[in-house]
């Protein structure tokens, strides 16, 4: 019966991050060691610098490791010889009318012996060897600050999804889930590991698996603007800031996708009556409401019960993702269809759209459930719920609303200030009526 190969050897870690194969060190005496010597061991002392020096120059030594050669060049009147001719020099030929001539010498030097010189020189007289170099910043190596550990990746994610300002529980868990995939695509534990070649891993990877899926455009655009978003939240907070923006320049192979052109599919009058009719008074609130004012899913599942005054008929709300206002004038049947929707599901809490066990919905319930009523109104699957809002904005400038007034119903910026709009809501009460007038009479 064969036996086990046992635990795998534990290298040293470099300041590079990276295992110095060959090094580990004694926990107990703290002895820095060529792993796989026995009898006898060799040791390297408790320095963890001078020790991987030493340890490369023994390794070298037991490979044969080639020598340095060491060239040196001056050039002198070739009729003056020079009285300092090493014993090893080899001279170039002085013979022939010239009026200087160059004079080349060599001698190899082993190198555990160059780079022990090198860092004795560079320890005791940096400026020295600064100058000898022509490399300034050898001179100013003593001021150089100790390096702070790199984040990991996992930790960058965590920032993120800690940070103070609210974001909703919904695209936590899609930021997760996008994090999670890039960590597993570059394969890297570290800030400091990521090199070129693993981001264009992950972007290579991220553009065939939407071509193999048939996936939207957003797919890719939202898991890049996720990477980049976590770093710049980590930049903002002073963490690790070198390596975030080495990273964040890395990202700029990026390659965004192209957006598909505008194509609205204003949803007919019949098949809104349709799904009017297989609706509850709970989703047929929904469905009026989306219309009434040309919200997509995702807003009206964050409609909040204070934003909506049922007395004055007025819907006064700010878009979650860009901050912009959104208000309407409300129809009656809108009123009356929350009314109905609120005595019979009589839960309370925040938002005004909640589910069986009262939590919030996101935009993904919100289709879900618009496509099971679709199902029973008979509609085929092409009728989707952005086309609600389309219907809503074509309905409106085609009942002649003022294209500014119906801008700002489908929350445009469209030069009013913020305040204002909010105060005067009932500024969207043509295009809400236009709309109406469309679907209803």
């Amino acid at each position: 019966m064969s036996r086990g190969r046992g635990r795998p050897a534990r290298y040293v870690i470099g300041r590079d991050r990276k295992p110095v194969v060959g090094l580990s060190r004694e926990k107990k005496s703290g002895r820095f060691y060529a792993t796989h010597t026995r009898s006898p061991r060799v040791y390297f002392g408790t320095d963890q610098d001078l020790a991987i020096m030493q340890f490369r120059g023994w390794q070298g030594r037991q490979t044969n490791e080639a020598p340095i050669k060491l060239i040196s060049k001056r050039i002198v009147p070739h009729t003056k010889r020079p009285a300092d001719v090493p014993p090893w020099g080899k001279w170039a030929d002085f013979s022939g009318d010239v009026e200087y001539v160059e004079l080349t010498s060599s001698h190899t030097i082993p190198p555990d012996a160059f780079f022990a010189k090198a860092r004795e020189l560079l320890l005791n007289d940096p400026a020295m060897m600064a100058e000898r170099t022509g490399i300034p910043e050898l001179a100013r190596l003593h001021t150089l600050p100790e390096p702070e550990p790199s984040l990991t990746l996992q930790q960058l994610g965590e920032i993120y999804l800690q940070k103070k300002r609210s974001i909703t529980t919904h695209w936590k868990r899609k930021a997760t889930l996008y994090w999670r995939e890039f960590r597993s695509a570059v394969g890297v534990r570290t800030l400091a590991d990521l090199r070129q070649e693993h981001i264009q891993r992950y972007h290579d990877r991220l553009w065939s698996e939407a071509e193999k899926k048939g996936r939207s455009p957003t797919y890719i655009a939202q898991r890049q603007q996720t990477v980049r978003m976590v770093l710049r939240h980590a930049l903002k907070q002073g963490r690790d800031q070198v390596q975030v923006r080495r990273v964040l320049d890395l990202t700029a192979i990026f390659e965004a996708p192209r957006k598909k052109g505008t194509d609205p599919h204003p949803i007919s009058r019949a098949d809104l009556h349709k799904l009017l009719a297989a609706s509850g008074p709970k989703w047929k609130a929904v469905i009026l409401l989306s219309l009434n004012g040309a919200l997509y899913p995702s807003e009206v599942a964050a409609v909040k019960t204070r934003e909506i005054d049922l007395q004055a008929g007025t819907m006064v709300m700010t878009r979650r993702k860009t901050g912009v206002p959104r208000i309407a004038v409300l129809w009656g049947r809108t009123v009356e269809a929350i009314r109905e929707y609120q005595k019979a599901e009589p839960r309370g809490g925040d938002h005004l759209f909640v589910s069986e066990v009262g939590l919030p919905y996101n935009a993904n319930h919100i289709c879900r459930n618009f496509r099971r009523r679709r199902e029973e109104a008979g509609l085929e699957d092409t009728v989707q719920f952005a086309h609600l809002r389309d219907g809503a904005y074509s309905a409106a400038i085609e009942g002649g609303a003022d294209l500014t007034v119906a801008r700002l119903l489908a929350g445009h910026r469209a030069g009013v200030s913020d305040h204002y709009l909010k105060r005067n809501p009932r500024m969207v009460e043509a295009a809400c009526r236009a709309i109406e007038r469309f679907y209803f009479e």
